[in-house]
Order: structure tokens, then C-alpha cells, then sequence
């Protein structure tokens, strides 16, 4: 795998090492020739690769996905160098925030390489490549560019449609309606023709798909009419009825053998550095750590906190580890107890609760918060993460860069999606749905439900979707993240609210313990804070962004 990630970063910074303002300011007589390439399977594989490398490196670290701290899951330090993800706890996000420019420059990085190859791939079957061969590279780049679409709109908003890599330095913003149309059009696309499986490497590695199948792409269609049967487009039942046939084509796949998603049987298996590849992951971008700092994932201490040798970018917020319901899910996500790997510490060695003070009344762990620890990792990044560190009185902080994949979607998300996207289309509780809401509760170590355990369609909709909070919890990396889910539902609002509260009267962690968050809004809230503006430069280069 190292030697072809070698070879992937590589052909990555000949083709596409560019700035997504390229869009705006490249001189094009440098670029790969349109009329030269495309003239054989490898140049395909190329170009595929290529994209690929775009998708990777903007995926392996914590700043393009800065905006998920807007969710009611994610808190981070109040000072430190982790403005940029407090702005967003906060509601507050200048246009130099930079984490909305990451995700600003690096997802249109990745339409730039996908436009190249929709726009120029059919040469290659001109020149005797098989149509199916062509297919599976056009179905890449459809799927990529338009994720990469749905990733902006919901935290732009309106934003520019470039479909030609044509540079246009007065290019106007598109409507998120029209951005909608564009996503579902190019995941069609994408669909239709692409394959249920491949055979051979890169295509597929550890077992499973990591090229984009049929049934991926089924999937997150799914996952697109759900959002825009939301806010800010509201296209209610039927939205939600197109996202219920999508998810129900997939499940009805699984179950009939045609596709090849299953739950893991453990949820502490989920983010499991053993079972990295497995077949829940429906949509996954691999890492290696053996390569270099744009191909591994750059997270493996992105949830221990700076006091412990961290980087302590995500810290889990009151409320929601509160809220969390108690058992075996819980308990892989946050870290049930919290071990001090700071060797300087008095307490070095200690297992403690976040909250926990010693004898003199300071708190054992500076950043008194729960800790995440789906991206932690032991075994200098190779192993299953052990918060206890084996009991050791001596416990070493692991490395920073892994292989761990990040899972974009998962089945347990679809499953979901169908339970949720069903009972709001029919205003009904269909079996087929509490059997796929069943299948994620038990999993996560809860009673299985029955129709009898909801007043109506809305109540079971509101447990299914409650459901995806938990499953996705602090997982920053996800297509749909908390943040996500609670700006379908226009719910942002009531997370801005949560947060003063937590902020200003502060939440009960444990009998008799109230702290507050130091993160918090101020003032009113107004939907104008949900997007961030856009990203400066491109910003000041074409007045109509």
C-alpha cells in the first residue's frame, strides 16, 4: 500500500497541486493537457488516483471540519490555538476562519481534479479503453464532486457551480436550490453506472470497496433528499419519501445478499483500529500512516487533551455526554475514565473522572470535560486504543498520525435514515422500520422498541434521529455529522440556546457537581449565523461571492 500511496501523492502534486482560488486565478498553459491525456487504462487510473489524493488529503486532519464544532456535541479549549473551532462553538465565524477556508479550498480542490475527468475521460474510449473502465472513473468523479458540493452548501449556503474548471473571476453564487439539483443530478449519475464490487487494488484493499459502488452512492442519495427535505429548503414528505426509497433499496439489498453491508456486533468495533476495513463502512477514505503527513490521519490525539500531551482539539460537551444514553456505546465513544499521561503530573498514572478534584481542590485534568476517544489509537497507532493504557503506572500518550479510516458513512446511518425517513414521508411506523431502528438500538446495548413504545409516527421519527446523534457523536469526519443532523431540523437555534445556558447556569456532571462550558454564544441568535461567509480571498477577488 505505501508504494502505491507513493505513487498517488506524486501524480496528486503534478496534476492538482493547486489552490481552490485556481478557479479564479490560474493560468491554464501550465496544467495536465486535455488533448494529450486520456490516451490509454493508465492514464484513467491516473486520473483516478489523482482525485483520490485530493479526496485523502483533505480528509486526514481536524480543520476542514472545523464547522461540526456548531453542533451540540463538540466543545474545545477556550484559548490555546483552537479559535477557530471556538468561533463556531460560538457562533461567531469570520470570513478568515480557518477552518471554513480549509473546507472551502480543499473540497473545491477535489471538484477541480473531478471536473477533469468527467469533462475528458470519454477521450479514452476512443482510444480503445473499455466503456465499462471509463464508467468507473466517471462514476468517481460524479459521486466526489457532488459530496463535495453537499459538504459546501451546508455551510455556505449559496455558493459558486463550476462545472468546466473554466476560470471566471465575476462567477456568481448559485442557489442552495440549484446546488441540490447539481449534488442529486451528479450522484445519479454516479449510480447509474457504476458497479456493485470490484475485483483488484486500489479499488479494493482490507476487504472491502474503497472505490464508490452503486449501493454508495444509493446511500447517499439518501442521505441528500433527507437533508433537503429540511431546513433551509423544507421539501417535507416528499423529500423524506425519496430519501426512505433510497435507504430501502440498500437495505433490501443487504438482506437479500446483492450488496455487502452488516452492523459490526460490537459498537467498540466501530472505531476499532482492528476492524479499520470492515463491511459496515459504506463510504470510507483510507490512510497510511508508513507514508507522510498528507496520506495518514493526522487524529490519533485530536481527543486527548493538550494537559495530557494532546492536541485537544474535540472535547464532548456537557450536556450532550449527559444526555448520552448509558451502556456500550457510550462507553467506546467517551472515554469512561480519563488516564493522566502527563509524566509532570503528581497524579501521573491515575485513572479519574473528568470532573474528579484532588485533595487541594484542583481538578485532576485541567480541561475537566468528557473526552472523546473515537480517534485514539494504541500500539504506536496500529493497535485498538485502550483508555486504561493496560493498567500501567507509567502510560505513554500514543502518535498523532494513523491509519485509521475515516468512515464517511456507515450501514447503521442508513438503517437509521430509512426508520426516520419513513415515518415522516407516511406519517405511519412501518415494521420494516422499527426492524431497522432495532438493529442499531441493540446494537448500542438498548431494549428493542415496538409500535406500542411511540405516541405516533413523529415520536418514533424523533427516537430514530436522536438514535443518529449517538451513533455519529464526536466523529468530525462523518458526511453527517451532529451539526448536520440539527440543521435539517432547523435546530441550531436551540443549540445556541443550550449553550448560553451551559455557559452561564452551567450543568450538573454528577450529584452536587455544576460546571459551566466556557465556550458560549452571545447575543441573539439569527439563521445568518448558521453559514460561515466566504472564504476571504475568493471573497475579495470576486465581489459577487
Amino acid at each position: 500500500m505505501k508504494k502505491f500511496l507513493m505513487s498517488l501523492c506524486a501524480i496528486s502534486t503534478v496534476f492538482f497541486a493547486t489552490s481552490c482560488s485556481d478557479f479564479l486565478t490560474e493560468d491554464p498553459k501550465g496544467s495536465l493537457s486535455e488533448t494529450t491525456f486520456f490516451a490509454s487504462q493508465n492514464d484513467v487510473d491516473m486520473a483516478v488516483t489523482a482525485l483520490y489524493s485530493q479526496v485523502c488529503s483533505q480528509t486526514n486532519n481536524t480543520n476542514p471540519y472545523g464547522y461540526t464544532w456548531m453542533g451540540d456535541d463538540l466543545t474545545t479549549h477556550p484559548a490555546s490555538n483552537k479559535q477557530a473551532y471556538a468561533q463556531f462553538v460560538k457562533f461567531a465565524v469570520p470570513d478568515d476562519n480557518k477552518c471554513s477556508v480549509a473546507t472551502w479550498k480543499s473540497w473545491y480542490k477535489v471538484i477541480k481534479a473531478a471536473n477533469f475527468i468527467i469533462l475528458n475521460v470519454d477521450k479514452a474510449a476512443e482510444n480503445g479503453v473499455a466503456t465499462e473502465e471509463v464508467n468507473i472513473a466517471k462514476g468517481q468523479a460524479y459521486y466526489w464532486r457532488g459530496v463535495s458540493y453537499f459538504i459546501l452548501v451546508r455551510l455556505f449556503g449559496d455558493i459558486p457551480l463550476n462545472l468546466t474548471n473554466e476560470i471566471n473571476v465575476s462567477a456568481e453564487k448559485a442557489t442552495v436550490a440549484t446546488v441540490y439539483e447539481q449534488i442529486i443530478k451528479d450522484l445519479q449519475a454516479a449510480e447509474s453506472i457504476l458497479p456493485t464490487s470490484y475485483a483488484k487494488a486500489p479499488r479494493v484493499w482490507g476487504g472491502v470497496a474503497c472505490y464508490i459502488t452503486k449501493q454508495a452512492a444509493l446511500s447517499t442519495l439518501s442521505s441528500v433528499y433527507l437533508t433537503k427535505a429540511g431546513w433551509p429548503l423544507n421539501g417535507g414528505k416528499a423529500d423524506y419519501q425519496q430519501a426512505a426509497n433510497y435507504a430501502k433499496q440498500v437495505i433490501d439489498g443487504c438482506n437479500n445478499g446483492t450488496y455487502e453491508y452488516a452492523l459490526l456486533d460490537d459498537f467498540k468495533k466501530v472505531y476499532s483500529m482492528t476492524y479499520n476495513y470492515n463491511t459496515e463502512t459504506i463510504v470510507g477514505i483510507n490512510a497510511s500512516a508508513d507514508f507522510s503527513w498528507a496520506q495518514d490521519s493526522e487524529t490519533g490525539i485530536s481527543n486527548i487533551f493538550e494537559s495530557q500531551g494532546g492536541w485537544g482539539d474535540a472535547w464532548g460537551t456537557y450536556t450532550f455526554w449527559k444526555n448520552f444514553p448509558e451502556g456500550a456505546r457510550k462507553d467506546a465513544v467517551f472515554m469512561p475514565k480519563i488516564m493522566i499521561t502527563n509524566s509532570s503530573n503528581p497524579h501521573y498514572g491515575k485513572l479519574v473522572n473528568f470532573y474528579d478534584k484532588d485533595a487541594s481542590g484542583n481538578f485532576y485534568v485541567a480541561e475537566a470535560h468528557p473526552a472523546y476517544q473515537v480517534f485514539c489509537c494504541s500500539g504506536g497507532g496500529k493497535a485498538d486504543f485502550d483508555y486504561t493504557y493496560g493498567g500501567s503506572s507509567t502510560p505513554k500518550r500514543d502518535v498523532a498520525c494513523t491509519s485509521q479510516r475515516r468512515h464517511m458513512i456507515r450501514y447503521s446511518e442508513v438503517l437509521l435514515w430509512y426508520a426516520e425517513a419513513s415515518a415522516r414521508a407516511t406519517g405511519a411506523i412501518s415494521d420494516d422500520a422499527v426492524a431497522a431502528l432495532n438493529e442499531v438500538v441493540t446494537r448500542a446495548g438498548e431494549a428493542p422498541v415496538t409500535k406500542a413504545d411511540f405516541a405516533d409516527a413523529d415520536a418514533f421519527a424523533e427516537r430514530a434521529f436522536q438514535e443518529h446523534g449517538w451513533e455519529v457523536a464526536g466523529w468530525f469526519v462523518g458526511l453527517n455529522t451532529r451539526r448536520h443532523d440539527m440543521q435539517r431540523m432547523n435546530r441550531l437555534k436551540e443549540v445556541f440556546d443550550q449553550r448560553i445556558k451551559d455557559g452561564t447556569v452551567g450543568v450538573e456532571v454528577a450529584p452536587g457537581i455544576v460546571l459551566k462550558e466556557d465556550n458560549y454564544p452571545s447575543g441573539s441568535f439569527s439563521e445568518s449565523l448558521i453559514y460561515a461567509p466566504v472564504e476571504y480571498e475568493d471573497g475579495s477577488m470576486n465581489p459577487n461571492l
